[in-house]
């Protein structure tokens, strides 16, 4: 007999949906390690509704998440309690990476980016809302401000298996990027596989 509802894998560099309802557990798993997974969470009755980093430093004061931390929507309702956190390093300050983001550091036009593989995980969901950048929780990445206001990307640390378990507070639908991110070192420069696996509390 299974212990989870519903298992979703997303491959590496691509983007996948899942539906967690209320009170269900939402496990992301880095299945071989170092990799960082870009995260959006909509209301399902009510897309207008989603999950905001940005409200979620101000409900928090904070930039720091951990076990026992919420997760905060923009109407600042509780999108989820964390409690599990293998890795306890998340970057809630910068948004997802973009065609914008590959072109003005690098001067690409075609690489994969973490906004195209949500935009794909919607799309293959068959629901229609639209995605920016800034609504992108990037978990498992390891950024840092400095004493001078700078952000530093450090290489992710931890190990394959690695996990980080989100209690949902309401009925939600959750698009996670496997971020393909392969020119800077959140990575560690090589783009692998995550897992999404919803449980019962």
């Amino acid at each position: 007999m299974l212990d989870f509802v519903d298992e979703v894998l997303v491959p590496a560099s691509q983007g996948r949906g899942i539906r967690v309802r209320e009170g269900q557990l939402l496990d992301v798993i880095d299945v071989e390690g170092q990799q960082v997974g870009d995260l959006v969470a909509y209301f399902e009755q009510d897309p207008s509704e989603y999950l905001s980093p940005t409200h979620t430093v101000s409900c928090n004061a904070s930039v720091l998440l951990r076990t026992g931390s919420q997760v905060f929507s923009n109407h600042r309702n509780p999108v989820f309690t964390i409690v599990r956190d293998d890795v306890e390093k998340h970057d809630i300050i910068v948004p997802c990476c973009d065609h914008e983001r590959f072109f003005r550091d690098y001067g690409l036009t075609d690489h994969k980016h973490c906004l195209a593989n949500l935009e794909q995980a919607r799309d293959l969901m068959g629901l229609d809302f639209d995605l920016r950048g800034e609504q992108a929780w990037n978990v498992f990445m390891h950024n840092r401000v400095t004493d001078d206001g700078s952000v530093i990307t450090d290489p992710a640390a931890h190990g394959a298996g690695s996990t980080i378990t989100l209690e949902a507070h309401r009925d939600l639908v959750v698009l996670l990027s496997a971020c393909p991110q392969d020119l800077s070192p959140c990575n560690n420069f090589d783009c692998t596989p995550m897992l999404m696996r919803v449980r019962e509390k």
